[in-house]
């Protein structure tokens, strides 16, 4: 179970960040959602690949606060990004 909870919170970091940027970038929700979740789960399979940890401890549990926020914040970036491409190409035509 541990090994999921990363995910879920970076799922949930990108779930919240996507839609915004999708917006903000004239795009519809929908594609801020989708774009949101899987860029947040890729950013965070990235960053985990690379070995890279921005704010968290990798010697610590997934579920101490520090790697909480690391997590969500990994999600937040990978969704908003995917969230930017997504509000460009599924803008409105008209």
């Amino acid at each position: 179970m541990e090994d999921i909870i990363p995910l879920i919170l970076s799922a949930i970091g990108g779930l919240v960040i996507g839609p915004l940027v999708s917006r903000l970038t004239g795009g519809g929700g929908t594609g801020g959602l989708i774009g949101g979740i899987i860029g947040g789960i890729g950013a965070h399979y990235g960053l985990d690949a690379a070995n890279i940890q921005v704010l968290g401890d990798a010697a610590a549990s997934s579920t101490s606060p520090i790697n909480i926020i690391n997590t969500l914040l990994e999600g937040g970036v990978g969704g908003g990004i995917v969230g930017i491409l997504a509000g460009l190409v599924m803008k409105p035509k008209g």
